[in-house]
């Protein structure tokens, strides 16, 4: 049970309170004549409460703190409409989501998978859908184990609908079933007794998400404001250091295509924040278009997901149900299929289970340009997507020949692998056991799995399989044509077009985040050099502080593919190939142009 973990004493919120980001883990228990309260160790925040206003300069001012922020009441920009049914007669957005081929594929209709958080309003746990489904709660709103709904909030039944989105019975005959018939969900009320949702409760709530071990992998979180504090972005961020991603709601419009719909210009929190762990969700119609009171963002909305005739629990009996449309219910659609995912491959990480959700949703000519995948999510291809990992390389020696030993990895589904090198000509990529080589040179028109590109380069494509849930060393022999010592960039990327790495590179040639080495070719290759052919005279390389020779200049640009003087880098050496490498921006990887990355 959460309470385990928890502070059990009466809750604790409002204007005498201070959220303190720190340097570590805790403060001391004396603060300027307030009480610490609760202290979190992964993000660094400290609730303290004072009995008048918190001196907030002078807090900030004390050794170890960051910052010093006034609690103050959250603004959900969610106004879900809401509907009473006697049954659930429809549920079309299991068909849209494709969740029946995603259970056969995953083997399993939840049982597998990791716990799902919700925090909310509150939930009527006594419903028969979500018996046996509850694996923990609490209220952060009233400092107890009974997240019980709150009457005085506008919307009341909300958390309660969510929760049977995500993990509805399928072995009754209430009519609703989740994506998750068989899973569990752990309750978190984040709002008092007047229906008042504080930073401090929710700041507390993924805080303690993120310092305990709950089994949660996913949180599912249909609330966005307009409004953000340091203390709530610091828990947002500790979420993904603890392996969990983060499912928001867009938001919704009051009337139909409002004027502040667009969150690229109007940001949202969390859905806007520049993290990787998070997937921000719209809601689409049947017809797989944008619902007109939907949020959207080209840039910062990540995909939709069904919002509209939604069937599932309300709270007026045990057996109660109803029909809602809103963002707030196309987000647990998308957290279930999260969950399912980690399921099926439970050693990504949060922010490759966002790449994959972006690049397997299935596309709507609408949404393109409305959001960043430009599709609905899809549970069946989100399990099917193969996903690159790639390790920065060793530097290489080369004395004629040698071996690069590429360590790659794959903790998804099955797929095939393109890595790209760019290179001068002063080596050539030998054979790769399993893999086909193709050198190309300048001018040369490439398809590769993320666009087409025509080389300004020297460089080698090599094609392989990438094997489910696999990692391995590739071993790539190196074969010196000219004595040089050079930077080579390398990426990886799967025929589904995410790349790798993630949130680390410097561009290549191909305008894409590779990763950056060097190869120092001592001697040429030749028929009987071996591992240590002998270099040519007519290199005229200069000698570094060891006396090898590590760099030299083409006696005439030629480019014949003999010498690195190819149009451009001819004779550019180490300090020339490390500007090139230095040149392009730092920027992430995948599909689909996105505030975190294109995937």
């Amino acid at each position: 049970m959460m309470a385990s973990v928890l502070l059990l004493s009466a809750a604790f919120a409002g204007p005498h309170t201070a959220l303190v980001g720190v340097q570590g883990p805790a403060v001391s228990a004396d603060l300027l004549g307030g009480n610490v309260e609760r202290c979190f160790r992964r993000a660094r925040i400290c609730l303290v409460s004072f009995p008048g206003a918190p001196p907030l300069e002078a807090l900030r001012s004390l050794p170890g703190v960051r910052y010093a922020e006034a609690d103050r009441l959250m603004v959900p920009l969610l106004r879900p409409a809401v509907e009473g049914t006697t049954d659930c007669p429809d549920l079309w957005e299991m068909d849209a989501i494709d969740i029946s081929a995603a259970w056969d594929l995953a083997g399993n209709r939840g049982e597998a998978a990791p716990v799902v958080a919700i925090q909310d309003s509150g939930f009527r746990l006594s419903h028969v859908d979500l018996e046996g489904q509850v694996a923990g709660q609490y209220d952060y709103g009233n400092g107890d184990t009974n997240p019980e709904v709150e009457r005085l909030s506008d919307v009341p039944g909300h958390g309660t609908f969510i929760a049977g989105l995500l993990v509805a019975r399928d072995d009754n005959d209430v009519g609703r079933v989740g994506v998750l018939p068989q899973g569990r969900v752990n309750l978190q009320k984040i709002a008092d007794d007047d229906g008042a949702l504080y930073y401090s409760y929710a700041v507390a709530a993924m805080a303690d998400l993120a310092d305990a071990d709950l089994g949660v992998r996913v949180l599912s979180y249909s609330i966005a404001s307009s409004s953000n504090d340091g203390a709530f972005e610091d828990a947002v961020a500790a979420l993904e250091d603890a392996g969990i991603l983060l499912v928001t709601a867009a938001a919704n419009c009051d009337v139909a295509d409002c004027a502040d719909g667009d969150n690229d210009a109007h940001p949202v929190y969390p859905g806007n924040l520049p993290y990787d762990h998070i997937v921000t969700v719209a809601g689409s119609e049947r017809d797989g278009s944008l619902n007109p009171y939907s949020h959207y963002g080209a840039t910062t909305v990540d995909l939709a997901a069904p919002g509209v005739d939604l069937c599932s629990l309300d709270i007026d009996s045990d057996t109660d149900t109803a029909v809602a449309a809103g963002t707030s219910y196309a987000t647990p659609l998308v957290a279930g299929v999260a969950a399912l995912l980690f399921s099926t491959w439970p050693e990504l990480t949060p922010s490759e289970a966002a790449r994959v959700l972006r690049a397997s949703v299935t596309e709507s000519a609408d949404l393109a340009g409305k959001v960043a995948s430009g599709g609905i999510v899809s549970a069946s291809r989100a399990l099917q997507v193969a996903v690159p990992r790639l390790n920065e390389p060793p530097e290489v020696v080369v004395n004629g020949r040698a071996t690069l030993g590429l360590f790659l990895g794959n903790p998804a589904a099955a797929g095939r692998g393109t890595l790209v090198l760019t290179h001068s000509a002063l080596f050539a990529v030998g054979d790769v056991p399993g893999w086909a080589v193709t050198p190309f040179s300048p001018g040369d028109s490439l398809d590769l799995p993320d666009g087409r590109w025509t080389a300004t380069l020297y460089g080698t494509v090599m094609e392989g399989d990438l094997p489910a849930g696999s990692q391995f060393t590739l071993p790539v022999e190196i074969l010196g044509s000219r004595v040089e010592r050079e930077y080579v960039s390398v990426r990886l990327v799967t025929d589904g077009g995410l790349g790798s790495p993630w949130k680390q590179g410097t561009d290549d040639a191909t305008g894409q985040p590779a990763l950056w080495f060097t190869v120092d070719v001592r001697a040429v290759a030749g028929p009987d050099t071996g591992d240590s052919g002998e270099a040519p005279l007519d290199t005229q390389g200069a000698a570094d502080d060891t006396g090898d020779a590590v760099s030299g200049s083409c006696p005439e640009p030629k480019c014949d593919g003999g010498c690195g003087c190819q149009e451009g880098t001819a004779g550019m050496g180490l300090a020339g190939w490390l500007a090139v490498a230095l040149v392009g921006r730092r920027r992430r990887m995948g599909v689909g142009a996105s505030r975190r990355g294109r995937g």
